[in-house]
């Protein structure tokens, strides 16, 4: 679902393709988004932390295979009437240039969210 325009609270993104900062409202409270984005990072992240329990603020970091390059993955949700915001900026450590992977990843994250919000 597509969301309204909404000031995301994570820093922008430089001028670099190698960055990219979302914002997607999703039809669920924030405790189950935030369980399943929890799962979901136990599963896919190198390592991540919860930055700001109160905030809901989580912050990821992938492992790139190969080459071991390090991408930053930066959540802040809030919740309004039953609607959880996710902000997502997803980053590359090193670079100008991603490939794309961060794009894919974020594309990723709120497919993986959207299917398991719905089961």
């Amino acid at each position: 679902m597509a969301s309204k325009k909404k000031n995301n609270p994570l820093p922008p993104c430089p001028t670099t393709p190698n960055c990219i900062r979302v914002s997607r409202d999703l039809e669920a409270g924030l405790e189950q988004v935030c369980e399943r984005l929890m799962l979901l990072f136990e599963e896919e992240a190198h390592e991540f932390e919860v930055i700001d329990p109160k905030r809901i603020e989580l912050h990821a970091v992938y492992r790139i295979p190969v080459f071991g390059f390090k991408d930053d993955v930066d959540v802040i949700m809030e919740e309004a009437e039953g609607v959880t915001t996710v902000h997502i900026r997803s980053a590359s450590r090193l670079g100008a240039y991603d490939l794309g992977v961060n794009k894919r990843r974020v594309k990723r994250i709120f497919r993986k969210l959207n299917s398991k919000i719905s089961d």
